[in-house]
């Protein structure tokens, strides 16, 4: 994606502001792209201005260091992933088609950026409580589109109980790994089976209770 966020050659009429957001995006973008590859460790600040083709000093201009910078790709990366599948779920007619059009968002997102995901889903553990910490924000948005969904599952089933505690953090530690296991053996058909499989843990999550409480 950086190559396609280049600035102009010469003369242009863009603003600093939209200069500066320009590269900001090519260093989010090289940031993901370097730690998907080297891993967070391996990474350095001049792994990623090369990539991003910014300096040094405008690095410095946007971020602290490299933790700083790989905390802010990791925020990018999930908030857009969560927020197109919020959009994908809200356009589906029924909370069960939202489930399978979501599972199939999921799938294809990940099959698109595998470099970028195994990013955010593996090397944000490097980062030690400041990586936790991020990770589960994530999760709990992850949980709020469970615990949405849900309700607009029961909106349409009143006599549906509602999961028990702790079913909406399953649910999404259980996707999250199945995406990692589908981008660790990058196959098609790794990739067809977390679809359907991602598509039966949320509705085991959302019915499954329901065997238990007969």
């Amino acid at each position: 994606m950086t190559a396609h966020r280049k600035l102009p050659k010469g003369p242009h009429s863009l603003s600093r502001d939209e200069v500066a957001g320009t590269q900001r995006a090519r260093l989010i973008d090289a940031v993901l792209e370097n730690v998907g590859t080297r891993g967070y460790l391996g990474t350095t600040v001049g792994h990623i201005t090369a990539t991003a083709g910014v300096s040094r000093t405008s690095f410095y201009q946007q971020f602290t260091d490299k933790q700083d910078a790989f905390l802010a790709a990791y925020r990018v990366l999930s908030n857009d992933f969560i927020n197109q599948g919020v959009a994908v779920a809200a356009a589906a007619p029924t909370p069960l088609e939202a489930v399978a059009a979501c599972g199939d968002f999921l799938v294809d997102y990940v099959h698109r950026r595998p470099t970028a995901v195994r990013a955010v889903l593996l090397e944000i553990f490097a980062l030690g409580d400041a990586g936790l910490q991020a990770r589960e924000e994530v999760l709990r948005a992850g949980e709020a589109v469970f615990d949405r969904t849900v309700l607009w599952l029961r909106s349409t089933d009143p006599a549906l109980p509602a999961p028990p505690p702790f079913t909406a953090r399953a649910v999404v530690a259980a996707t999250i790994e199945l995406i990692t296991q589908a981008i660790w053996q990058a196959t098609e058909d790794a990739y067809d089976q977390t679809r359907e499989a991602v598509r039966h843990i949320w509705l085991l999550g959302m019915f499954g209770h329901q065997s238990l409480n007969r």
